[in-house]
C-alpha cells in the first residue's frame, strides 16, 4: 500500500508541533500530513534543522525560561540533569526541580544555560570550555596545598 500525502496549502491551519516537549510550538509550513496503513501521520522536513531553531529562540529569547524550555535545552545538548548541574555548579536535584516547575530557575543559572546551549549551537566556543574548567575547580578536592618555589616566586605544585 502507497502513502497518500496531503500538502498543507496555503491558508491551511498550522500543525502544533509537541514532539519536542514544548507546547507553544505552531509550524505555518515545513510539514506535510500523510495517509499511513496505521492512520493519519505527520512528517516534519529537517526535524533536526528545526529543534536547532528552536534551540536557538529559546537561548536568546527574551522572556523568563519555562521548565519545558530548559529540559528541552538539556536534552537537545545531550546532557543528563546531573551533568548540567555540573556546569552550573548546582545539585541535579535543582535541576530536576527546576524542570518539574517546583521552583523558579536561579537567574544566574538560567543566564549560563542560554550560554551553554549558544556554545552548543557553535555561536560562542569558549564557554563551555570555561564552565568546564570552572566545574573542575569546584569538585577538585579542598585537602592540602602544595606551593613550590621557584626562583623567586611561589607557584602551585602539581
Amino acid at each position: 500500500m502507497t502513502k497518500a500525502k496531503v500538502r498543507r496549502k496555503a491558508g491551511r491551519k498550522p500543525f502544533h508541533y509537541t514532539a519536542s516537549g514544548l507546547s507553544n510550538v505552531w509550524l505555518m509550513n515545513g510539514f506535510e500530513i500523510e495517509e499511513t496503513p496505521y492512520g493519519r501521520g505527520v512528517r516534519i522536513m529537517d526535524a533536526d534543522g528545526l529543534h536547532i531553531a528552536l534551540a536557538h529562540a529559546i537561548a536568546v529569547g527574551k522572556q523568563p525560561m519555562s521548565p519545558a524550555d530548559l529540559r528541552f535545552l538539556r536534552k537537545h545538548m545531550g546532557l543528563s540533569q546531573n551533568g548540567l548541574a555540573r556546569l552550573l555548579g548546582c545539585s541535579d536535584q535543582s535541576v530536576a526541580r527546576w524542570e518539574k516547575g517546583k521552583g523558579d530557575i536561579v537567574p544566574s543559572a538560567e543566564r549560563l544555560v542560554r550560554l551553554v546551549a549558544l556554545d552548543f549551537l557553535g555561536e560562542d566556543p569558549d564557554v563551555r570550555n570555561a564552565l568546564n574548567g570552572l566545574a573542575k575547580m569546584d569538585e577538585a578536592e579542598h585537602g592540602a596545598r602544595r606551593l613550590r618555589r621557584w626562583g623567586e616566586t611561589w607557584k602551585q605544585a602539581a
